[in-house]
């Protein structure tokens, strides 16, 4: 197991020296992962608000970022990925610095963060491009796995310090949050190119080239980007089960253990996605992106099987192995088939629309869920997810029978798709 770790990690060997430094950002970034954890423990404990208005904060906080992700966009495209994203993130840690001042205000906090994740929103879609304009098809999937990695890397340690932090240095989950956003774009600025529209590559695929078509007539061309979207966020609904449908079901079946359950499920996810992440995309390195988000759906269907129909804890370990592993294999796989089949010029238009779609697809879910399992029961819930999830890797087969069909239909395809589609 050590040798094929180790020979996972060689992945990461040689490639471009501003994924490196992407990479460091992105782990500072995880380490100071303070204030997202703890969003409703600030709203309720430290600024006093009941739950059911906590609630109501964190979804126009959710809007706020959602707003900023489809501006962000369209910023990143015409002023650069990389200055959008220093100066986005730039105010972010101001913003979050300030905000450690009103740390327990009733107002003025929740007001600061709203205005903190609109600009989290901005930074995003380009950030995202960002690292995809410092990549190609080639070494793709090492880029995108060894960015998740980093920033999981920090974020396994960053919320355990909050944890210590909450109750008598509440400032500190602001400022140490802000700080870290600060030192990890000062690193960003002065130590990563910006690869924006960069039309000398040769190793960019013509579906990656500039074009100076309009976002929609992009979409137009190509409905796949659409569809891939659609399915991804029936994945990202099966995902967020881990930490919606799962705690309440924990704490159904096991009462006041659940906690101590649920706390030891969240680390050893952590630990098995820094783990696994080498190894998946060293596997899968050969597979097309559909046929890898297909079998995302496979792995999220059979662990919601498990913990359905069984509450030993060792298989509920087992099942939530396999969840993190689809896990791993949707936060890279979709990044990458984005990156290869979006023009350089329209990637953080693009990101930040399809974001701004699932976002939108995922927020109602998260009343509806619990609605659902009040009215149907567990059982009938935990089929309903495994049904989202199954028809999500059926439909990532069909869309990858689709794209095989076109490109032996089209001579040309052949020069236009990406050829990891095996």
């Amino acid at each position: 197991m050590y040798q094929r770790l180790v020979e996972s990690l060689s992945l990461y060997k040689g490639l471009p020296r501003d994924i490196y430094f992407i990479a460091i950002a992105r782990f500072i970034l995880g380490l100071g992962n303070f204030i997202i954890p703890f969003m409703t423990l600030l709203l309720t404990q430290k600024q006093g608000y009941s739950t059911a208005i906590a609630g109501t904060l964190v979804m126009v906080v959710t809007g706020t970022y959602m707003l900023g992700g489809l501006i962000g966009g369209k910023l990143s495209d015409t002023y650069g990925h990389k200055r959008t994203m220093v100066c986005g993130e730039f105010l972010v840690a101001l913003v979050l610095l300030m905000c450690g001042f009103f740390a327990e205000h009733h107002t003025i906090a929740p007001a600061l963060m709203c205005i903190a994740f609109f600009l989290i929103g901005i930074a995003l879609p380009a950030s995202i491009a960002l690292v995809a304009d410092h990549s190609n098809p080639k070494n793709r999937d090492a880029v995108m796995s060894l960015s998740y990695l980093a920033y999981n890397l920090g974020s396994a340690v960053g919320p355990v310090v909050a944890g210590y932090l909450f109750w008598h240095h509440t400032a500190w989950i602001y400022w140490g949050n802000g700080f870290a956003a600060l030192i990890g774009i000062l690193i960003v600025w002065f130590r990563v190119s910006d690869g924006h529209h960069d039309t000398t590559n040769t190793e960019l695929s013509a579906l990656e080239k500039a074009t100076d078509s309009s976002v929609w007539a992009v979409f137009r061309e190509r409905p796949r980007l659409l569809i891939f979207g659609g399915l991804c966020t029936l994945l990202w609904f099966a995902l967020n089960q881990m930490t919606m449908t799962g705690p309440l079901y924990f704490s159904h079946v096991f009462a006041q253990d659940s906690a101590v359950l649920f706390g030891q499920l969240m680390t050893f996810a952590s630990v098995v996605v820094v783990m696994t992440t080498p190894l998946l995309i060293r596997m899968t390195r050969n597979q097309s992106e559909p046929n890898s988000l297909a079998i995302a759906g496979v792995l999220f269907a059979i662990g919601y099987a498990i913990i359905a129909q069984w509450t030993a804890i060792w298989v509920i370990f087992f099942a939530w192995f396999l969840l993190s592993a689809a896990e791993v294999l949707l936060l890279t796989k979709e990044g990458v088939y984005l990156a290869n089949h979006s023009p350089s010029s329209h990637r953080g238009r693009i990101s930040g629309i399809l974001i701004t779609i699932r976002n939108i697809g995922l927020m109602p879910t998260y009343a509806f869920i619990g609605a659902y399992i009040q009215s149907n029961g567990y059982s009938s819930a935990w089929m309903l997810i495994l049904s989202v999830a199954s028809l999500a890797a059926i439909g990532f087969w069909l869309l990858l029978i689709q794209q095989r069909s076109a490109q032996q239909s089209t001579p040309s395809a052949a020069v236009i798709e990406p050829t990891n589609d095996s």
